[in-house]
């Protein structure tokens, strides 16, 4: 009888230590998230600084490779490769396919806003967005990386009358 007691301890802490691990999984996907949307900051920032202005990449199709690739070239020398342009939820709910060598399978999960080639454009609202996440898959609405550097969720600047986004 203890043995059956002792069996069913273990089984039932087993139990919450799993559902432990995925909210903590989860939380270790968004912050390698936003560290990667922190990087981009980084430079973009060099890039508007050293440029004087935003990449000025066509918006014809946000879904062909050319686009994203384009992207990826533009913060290149600024030492940002592909796994930076890529959220660790989205690559694991679209099943891990392959994105480090080009081609098909290139894309962006955060998307850069358009800015006029106006010199420091970028610059000029605080509270525009630089990129914004592709999907909702850290639970509050998209991440949104603002001009300031600052970092939310979709619901935190809907839930904030303090935050005004330019259109």
């Amino acid at each position: 009888m203890e043995v059956l007691t002792t069996v069913v301890v273990i089984s039932i802490l087993a139990l919450m230590a799993f559902q432990s691990f995925g909210i903590i999984q989860a939380k270790a996907e968004r912050s390698r998230c936003e560290s990667n949307l922190r990087s981009l900051y980084a430079a973009a920032s060099a890039y508007v600084t050293d440029q004087d202005s935003w990449p000025q990449i066509p918006i014809d199709d946000i879904e062909d490779p050319a686009y994203a690739q384009a992207w990826i070239d533009a913060y290149t020398p600024y030492k940002i490769g592909r796994p930076n342009w890529i959220c660790p939820s989205i690559q694991k709910a679209m099943g891990n396919p392959p994105y480090e060598d080009g081609g098909e399978n290139t894309r962006i999960d955060y998307l850069p806003t358009p800015f006029d080639d106006s010199p420091r454009a970028a610059f000029q609202w605080p509270t525009h967005p630089w990129f914004l996440e592709r999907g909702d898959v850290h639970g509050n609405g998209n991440l949104i990386m603002f001009t300031n550097g600052r970092i939310r969720s979709m619901m935190e600047v809907k839930n904030d009358p303090q935050t005004v986004v330019i259109p």
